[in-house]
């Protein structure tokens, strides 16, 4: 009997140590990792040399050119990302182009800019050679009854107009001569800040303030590591992201559940998830304070290794947006969804994330 209740009691032993342990709902997935993803706001410009000068561009103001940096400060082009948590000391990984925005649109405006002036200096020396022939037209006319007074007047009227017209003349020269070839673009970061989720932001003061470390040399991996200035977190996750295996059954059935390979974690038609801020603050601004997106997808195409293919909507603002699948697993970074589609998006794979952040 003894022998019998040995027996049963190993059996339901073994039984209990091979059960599968089934993942977690989506949403115990958001709420383990909604305070570990944030917004990033990014107010910056540019500085376009050209020649000896130097102008400001803000692509984003109505203006776009300035021609003082006072000018442009007044009117700082503004954009938001998603980035998340991905060490104890303040580092956030988000995309290059959401921590290092790149437009060459420049030359385009300096050119529209150059043209308007060109266009403006020579309607001015047009109306310059009106009035020097009006000048000269009145004195012919009516010089043998002026007093020496009055025609000196008009030959000092005369002689400002002259000069006038010949500054237009190589302010001309100048502006037609400027060669947009030999410009330059470098961009200028006057305030990067993050936001976290269930906090409230009024104003950029509300934010942590942020420096770019680090950003990928990679054309085909858009990545960036930044990092808080105190390199401490206002507000502490809950939890961390990692490039570890998070379930359960690798550590608990290792016979029958291997590690994932972190070349290829994900297989097509798995479900994945993504936790982002799509629209920025238009979206994320709520009674409750700054709220995150949850969204889901499948994996809608086989991973080539440079990106992986999946179906979650995405919209401006859920670039750098960390994607995990059902164990809540990091398997990449959101960083640009398919032309004229908002329903299909591409993740840079966890493992060139792994790679840039640790080499």
């Amino acid at each position: 009997m003894k022998k019998n209740i040995f027996f049963i009691g190993l059996i339901i032993l073994c039984s209990s140590c091979n059960k599968v342990i089934e993942p977690d709902a989506p949403e115990k997935i958001f709420e383990k990792y909604k305070s570990s993803v944030v917004l990033i706001a990014n107010y910056y410009y540019y500085e376009i040399t050209v020649d000896n000068s130097i102008y400001y561009y803000s692509p984003s103001s109505e203006k776009k050119i300035y021609f003082t940096k006072e000018d442009v400060l007044k009117n700082l082009s503004f954009s938001t990302g998603t980035g998340f948590i991905i060490s104890e000391s303040g580092e956030v990984i988000t995309n290059n182009h959401v921590a290092n925005p790149k437009d060459e649109n420049y030359k385009n405006e300096l050119f529209s800019l150059n043209e308007s002036v060109k266009t403006d200096i020579i309607e001015n020396i047009r109306r310059c050679n009106d009035t020097i022939e009006n000048i000269k037209t009145n004195y012919i006319q009516n010089s043998s009854n002026m007093d020496y007074d009055e025609k000196e007047r008009y030959e000092t009227a005369y002689d400002l107009m002259r000069n006038q017209k010949d500054n237009l003349v190589e302010k001309y020269k100048i502006f037609n001569n400027v060669n947009f070839n030999n410009s330059s673009s470098k961009l200028v970061i006057y305030k990067l800040g993050i936001a976290y989720n269930d906090t409230y932001v009024t104003e950029f003061d509300d934010m942590q303030e942020c420096i770019v470390v680090k950003l990928s040399d990679k054309e085909n991996v858009d990545l960036a590591l930044i990092q808080t200035k105190n390199k401490t977190f206002n507000t502490k996750p809950k939890n961390i992201f990692n490039f570890k295996d998070n379930n359960p059954n690798v550590f608990e059935n290792p016979e029958k559940t291997k590690e994932r390979d972190i070349k290829k974690p994900v297989k097509i038609n798995e479900d994945v998830f993504m936790i982002g801020f799509n629209r920025g603050f238009s979206l994320a601004n709520t009674k409750q304070g700054i709220k995150s997106q949850f969204t889901s997808g499948k994996i809608s195409q086989e991973n080539d290794g440079e990106r992986i293919l999946y179906t979650i909507p995405t919209l401006e603002g859920s670039s750098g947006s960390p994607v995990v699948d059902k164990w809540g697993n990091l398997i990449g970074v959101n960083f640009a969804k398919m032309t004229n589609s908002q329903n299909f998006s591409f993740a840079i794979p966890v493992y060139e994330l792994k790679k840039f952040y640790e080499e």
